[in-house]
């Protein structure tokens, strides 16, 4: 009796949070992108360091580059980081960029040498800022796409805010190959209503790497970049410094990169082992809004009993149907191929749950993360380390635009 009571309140519980979930969704997705009237005066520099491209190349981040690009105004510029080994790869690209928007101040710094610092954005970041400009400055991955007016709504929503930062959830909107569902899912049904429940709750202490605004001399006076640069998850570290820090009324969108299933999972075991390194009580709770293990505990102990599978099968088809209608309203359609693979979805959650506790590394950027940072170890391929010589393509430069701070 004990039992059946205990597995009635574990699937109210997290039907309760597949419904609930589900308002949150259908709530922020009514909001429409307004660009206010008043113009955000103060200076931004937005900082878009990018990944080595390889086979990738710009397919991944050229929609979202261009979706900031079209919104720099003459109080805001865009810092692109690009390896060495792309600058030939990329100049067609920025080409178009400069000649599809004249006006738009883009400067882009390009490098051949190794990191410094174990978080290969943070060693980005660290040379991209000895350029900016701007008073406040926003970090942003370089494969989000940004709606119109983002840049001058987020200013005008920090002024009002009062925070120390402004964050940006964010979503999946687009699935181009089955693995990829797999991030679709992570993002827009794990991910995303959890972040608008907190944004309703008040202000956090975290970043999303998605977009992160703030105040430059705030960073400079309270994050050392050595200490930053050594953890897995900068957003993470940079939110627990700069606080409060309040979750934004705009979400963006990213690309599903995974292109195999291999990329899938180990994308997905790295996130979950991320959460669970910064937010173990948070990461342990989760399991309470899982009550497809439940039903498998009583599967188990009791294969004959048709109760048992019948609401094993039930719980399954709920997630099934919550998940799909969660995408949706975050603007990610699924197919009816979608949602045949979604069948066992439910219990790859119950497996990543349990995997994220175990005691196994996270392999990052050639990197081996046995915790949420790195010290300078074996771990880390040590090079000699070059004066660094950055090459500055300066030619849409306007100095009197900015008075560079003299970082």
């Amino acid at each position: 009796m004990f039992s059946k009571i205990v597995l009635a309140l574990w699937s109210c519980a997290g039907l309760i949070w597949w419904m609930l979930a589900w308002r949150l969704a259908a709530a922020d997705q009514r909001k429409r992108s307004v660009v206010p009237d008043s113009t955000a005066r103060r200076t931004l520099s937005v900082f878009k360091p990018l990944p080595p491209l390889g086979a990738r190349g710009l397919k991944a981040v050229s929609a979202g580059l261009e979706s900031f690009v079209a919104q720099l105004d003459p109080e805001s510029e865009l810092l692109l980081g690009i390896h060495e080994a792309d600058r030939d790869f990329t100049a067609p690209f920025l080409n178009r960029l400069r000649a599809d928007y004249p006006e738009a101040r883009i400067e882009a710094i390009f490098r051949s040498e190794p990191d410094d610092v174990a978080n290969p954005k943070i060693a980005w970041q660290k040379i991209l800022a000895r350029q900016a400009g701007g008073e406040l400055w926003l970090w942003s991955d370089a494969d989000i796409l940004a709606p119109a007016g983002f840049l001058q709504s987020a200013r005008l929503e920090y002024a009002r805010s009062g925070a120390a930062m402004m964050t940006f959830p964010y979503v999946i909107r687009e699935i181009p190959s089955p693995p990829a569902l797999l991030e679709a899912l992570f993002v827009n049904v794990e991910f995303y209503p959890g972040v608008l429940l907190l944004r309703k709750l008040g202000p956090v202490d975290f970043g999303l790497g998605a977009a992160m605004l703030f105040q430059r001399d705030d960073f400079l006076r309270q994050i050392d970049w050595n200490e930053i640069g050594a953890w897995l998850a900068d957003d993470f570290f940079l939110g627990q410094k700069l606080r409060p820090v309040r979750i934004g009324a705009t979400t963006l969108a990213t690309a599903a990169g995974a292109s195999t299933w291999k990329d899938a999972v180990l994308h997905d075991l790295r996130w979950t082992k991320t959460i669970r390194w910064n937010r173990p009580m948070g990461s342990f709770a989760r399991i309470l809004i899982m009550p497809v293990l439940g039903w498998l505990g009583t599967v188990a102990l009791h294969p004959s009993h048709f109760f048992a599978w019948l609401g094993l099968l039930g719980m399954i088809q709920a997630e099934v149907l919550f998940a799909a209608a969660i995408c949706r309203r975050a603007g990610c359609h699924l197919k009816l191929g979608h949602l045949l693979g979604m069948e066992v979805w439910s219990f790859w959650r119950i497996l990543l749950w349990f995997l994220c506790w175990l005691p196994w590394p996270v392999i990052w950027s050639g990197k081996i993360w046995r915790g949420p940072r790195v010290e300078f170890s074996r771990e880390i391929n040590h090079q000699p380390q070059k004066k660094m010589t950055e090459a500055v393509d300066k030619t849409v430069r306007k100095p009197d635009l900015f008075k560079n701070k003299g970082l």
